[in-house]
């Protein structure tokens, strides 16, 4: 069996959610636990840095939702739980390890996540726009984790 890396933030980094079936006469729900932004970031970047040595897996895809989730989140909240990941022994060497290769991944336009980010615009978007505001975004989380 193979164990991804990454997924130890997932453990700390997590929410009692209530999902309702998508049939408005369904009365149906669960609570399901659902893993934060951050440590979807901390999973994303694993697999992306995971990935570089062989291009064939990459998927524009995971770089996008990288892209998506630092445009919906506040970056101070952000940093906020990337601090308690941080100080929790479970999740504490894979988020440091994440937050390594963040900036390396994303923290410029030419930045292959960002880069791969815009593509995954290609035809519906605008491609340098998106791999711009993705590097922009990346730095501006990690200026609120330095800051």
């Amino acid at each position: 069996m193979r164990i991804a890396a990454g997924l130890e933030a997932c453990v700390v980094d997590n929410n009692v959610m209530t999902i309702a079936a998508l049939d408005p006469h369904d009365p149906r729900t669960h609570k399901v636990r659902v893993a934060g932004t951050a440590a979807l970031l901390v999973a994303k970047t694993h697999k992306i840095h995971e990935r570089l040595d062989s291009p064939n897996r990459l998927q524009n895809k995971d770089a996008h939702d990288v892209y998506r989730m630092l445009v919906a989140s506040d970056p101070d909240n952000l940093a906020d739980t990337f601090h308690q990941l941080l100080d929790d022994p479970i999740s504490a060497a894979t988020t440091e390890q994440a937050l390594t290769w963040l900036p390396e991944i994303f923290g410029s336009p030419s930045a292959i996540g960002a880069v791969m980010a815009g593509q995954a615009e290609e035809g519906i978007g605008n491609p340098g726009q998106v791999s711009i505001n993705t590097s922009l975004l990346a730095v501006e989380l990690m200026d609120a984790l330095n800051g």
